[in-house]
Parts: structure tokens; C-alpha cells; sequence
């Protein structure tokens, strides 16, 4: 018998992970809130756990001590991680889209390094969203007039990066954060190290949602530079791609909140005793009704990890081509990233909205935390709004362009 390949022991150590961390994900939402100072270290041991189980280097190549897996193998997996607990698959996101940034970039020292980190389980925290409209800058020319923002400086004593961000999910936990800073009329990633002097994490997210994703501010403060740490965005077809890969792990996170709906509910009927007058059956188990709708919710779990798939195929898809069909995988790519976010948005809200009609008011009790699959499906849809990508994939399919809808930085809020 053949040993098993790197990517199929991260598949069974996240499935085992999984079962681990959803024990607890009820609890964990009873007992905190966003904001809570408790969350950093309740969540830092079970995001070392995650991360030891090979998830942020399922895409980076063997040679560089990676898994090598698909995009789609990443997608089933953060479907696994999310049924879990939502808030896990959320908070690797954007360590996931660096990764893939890298991938882009080609071969060379710099790259490899933090290909490497990666891949020997080192973990990377984004810092990319301003708190309002930054201003673009471009290195070396002082502070932006707005007081929020990144930028690049230099006064003498070497590179130095200040500012603010918000939205930084997963930073708290880190080892490394990329940061996204406006240089010129683009931007370049620097790549700083968390706990270097000068950098400041807090959770001070405040969201009804997704409470325990530590999804607060970073704040840089003269932190030094290297130079070679700051990675330019040179492909013009990389925000593109990034923001359809960002809206793929949120659509993954939505697959895994309407799953574990569906699981959390079949568990609620099978284990009911009461019922109403009105019933078609003494028991709930045994009532069509209720039975109908535990099938409703369950038929959109099973839908959205099915577009969750066929975006990761279409993804992968892009990155295999070559030529003048790349420009065209590119475009299916973008728009099946959007439909797919519509769909998911739409039914992980329905399924925390309808398993309510099958659970009774028993259903309502704080004790089972049942209005967090709701919130949680609320609260990821809400980070990119779904009208922007349903406009987007009818200005495809009408006009046949994405032109007016593509936006200038990659799409990574949340």
C-alpha cells in the first residue's frame, strides 16, 4: 500500500479537527461576545490546532513543504471548518488569499521565503480594509491628509510603515501580517512581522456576527520596513482573481453555517416531544410538515457546498490555463465567484431563518444558540453586499464585460 500523499493527511487531520472544534462552538457562543478579551485566548489555542493540521498550506507547492492541493480541496475543507465553528474558516482567510498572492508572483528569493513560512505552518494576517477612504500615497511622500490609511515613509533611519486598519480578521493570531498600502495608482503588499515594535492588534470588532473572529484594528506605528518585503501588485489580472478567491472562502464559511443549520435542526426534531393540535402527527418526528422542512434546510447545505466546489473547479480552471483562454477562464472565474455569493448569501439566510418553523418555540432557548447560524450567514454576506455581484454577473451576461464593475484594490473585507 502506498503512503499516504501530504494533502490527504491535511484532509483527515482537519475532518478530525472538525469534530474536535464543534463540541464546544455552542458553548463558545453563549459564553462570548465580540470584543471579548477572553476571545484572543480562548481562540488562540484552537487556531493553532486548526493550523496544525496542514489548512494554510493545503495550496503551497511540496517543494516549499506545502500539501500542493487544488482550490477545490481548499474549498472542501473550509466547508468542513465552518460546519464546525464559522468563525475558524473565516479568521484564515486572508493567510489563504496571501498565499495565493504568492503563488502568483513567480520564482524568486523573496517568494520562496514566505512560501516556506507558510508551509512549515507559519501563519499570515491581513491588514487591508481602512477605517474610511484612504488616500493614495506613494512611498516617501509623508503621511496622507487623512488620519486613517497606511502608508510608506522614510526619514532616515530606513523603511517605516504607519497608519491604521480595520477588518484585520485573523492578525491576532499571526505570525506575519500583509498589509495593503495605496502606492501610486496601485498598491504593494508589506509584509511585516506581528509582533514587531510598532505594531498593535486589537479586537475591538463589533459585529451582532461571526463574534469571535477577532475581526478588529491594526495599527502601525514607524514599523520597520525591509525592503524587499514590499511585494508590487504587477499582474493586472491579480485583483481580479484575488477578490474572486477572497468571496470563495465566504462562500465556502456560508456552505458550512447552513450545513451545521441542517445538522443542528434534524438534531432538534429527532430529539422533540412536543406538538400542536394543528400536527398531522403526534410527534414532530414523524410530522410531514416538520420533515419538509428539515429537508428545505438541509437541500440548501447541500447546494451551497455544491457551488462552493464548482467555484473552486472554475478557479482552478483559470489558474491552469494558458494564453488567450486564461483572459476568458478569468471572466467565468469572476462571475461564478459572484453567482455564487448570491445564491449562498440568499439561502445560509433562509436555512437560519426557516429551521425556526420545524423547531418550535423550544428552538428559541439561548441554551442551544440557534440564532447564530442566522447572524453568522447575515453577518458574512453583509462584508462584500450581494447586489454588487448580482449586478456583475448581469452586466455580463448582457453587455458582455465586466469593465464597469471591477473594482481598483482586491475585495477583502472581513
Amino acid at each position: 500500500m502506498s503512503e499516504p500523499s501530504a494533502l490527504t493527511e491535511v484532509q483527515a487531520a482537519v475532518r478530525a479537527f472538525a469534530q474536535r472544534a464543534r463540541t464546544d462552538a455552542v458553548a463558545r457562543e453563549r459564553e462570548h461576545g465580540a470584543g471579548d478579551p477572553v476571545v484572543a485566548e480562548v481562540f488562540a489555542e484552537l487556531v493553532a490546532d486548526l493550523l496544525a493540521t496542514g489548512i494554510g498550506r493545503v495550496r503551497v507547492p511540496r517543494r516549499f513543504g506545502g500539501a500542493e492541493g487544488h482550490v477545490a480541496d481548499l474549498g472542501a475543507l473550509l466547508v468542513e471548518v465552518a460546519t464546525a465553528d464559522s468563525n475558524l474558516a473565516q479568521i484564515v482567510r486572508g493567510h489563504l488569499g496571501f498565499v495565493e498572492f504568492l503563488l502568483q508572483r513567480g520564482d524568486d528569493p523573496v517568494t520562496a521565503e514566505l512560501l516556506t513560512a507558510a508551509g512549515r505552518g507559519e501563519f499570515f494576517g491581513p491588514a487591508a480594509s481602512s477605517p474610511g477612504a484612504a488616500a493614495a500615497q506613494r512611498a516617501g511622500d509623508g503621511p496622507p491628509a487623512l488620519t486613517d490609511g497606511v502608508w510608506l515613509h522614510d526619514e532616515g533611519a530606513g523603511l517605516r510603515l504607519s497608519g491604521v486598519k480595520y477588518y484585520t480578521t485573523g492578525s491576532l493570531f499571526a505570525d506575519w501580517i500583509n498589509v495593503l498600502v495605496p502606492d501610486g495608482d496601485g498598491f504593494v503588499e508589506v509584509v511585516v512581522r506581528r509582533h514587531d515594535p510598532g505594531v498593535t492588534v486589537v479586537d475591538d470588532w463589533s459585529g451582532f456576527g461571526q463574534r469571535l473572529t477577532a475581526s478588529g484594528t491594526a495599527r502601525f506605528d514607524a514599523v520597520p520596513v525591509r525592503a524587499d518585503l514590499v511585494l508590487p501588485h504587477t499582474d493586472p489580472a491579480l485583483p481580479e482573481f484575488l477578490g474572486a478567491f477572497y468571496q470563495f472562502v465566504h462562500s465556502a464559511t456560508q456552505a458550512g453555517i447552513t450545513r451545521r443549520a441542517a445538522d443542528d435542526l434534524a438534531a432538534l426534531v429527532k430529539g422533540r416531544r412536543r406538538s400542536y393540535p394543528l400536527a398531522a402527527a403526534p410527534e414532530p418526528r414523524h410530522d410531514p410538515q416538520v420533515l419538509a422542512v428539515v429537508g428545505e434546510v438541509a437541500s440548501r447545505a447541500l447546494t451551497t457546498r455544491a457551488t462552493v466546489l464548482a467555484l473552486g473547479a472554475a478557479l482552478d480552471a483559470y489558474l491552469a490555463a494558458v494564453g488567450e483562454s486564461r483572459d476568458a477562464a478569468l471572466e467565468r472565474a469572476v462571475v461564478e465567484s459572484a453567482a455564487t455569493q448570491v445564491v449562498n448569501s440568499r439561502l445560509a439566510g433562509e436555512a437560519g431563518w426557516l429551521l425556526f418553523d420545524a423547531g418550535s418555540a423550544g428552538a428559541l432557548d439561548t441554551a442551544l444558540a440557534l440564532d447564530r447560524h442566522w447572524r453568522n450567514a447575515r453577518t458574512v454576506s453583509s462584508h462584500n453586499p450581494s447586489i454588487y455581484k448580482a449586478r456583475l454577473v448581469g452586466e455580463y451576461l448582457v453587455n458582455g464585460t465586466l469593465s464597469s464593475t471591477r473594482p481598483a484594490p482586491p475585495a477583502r473585507v472581513g
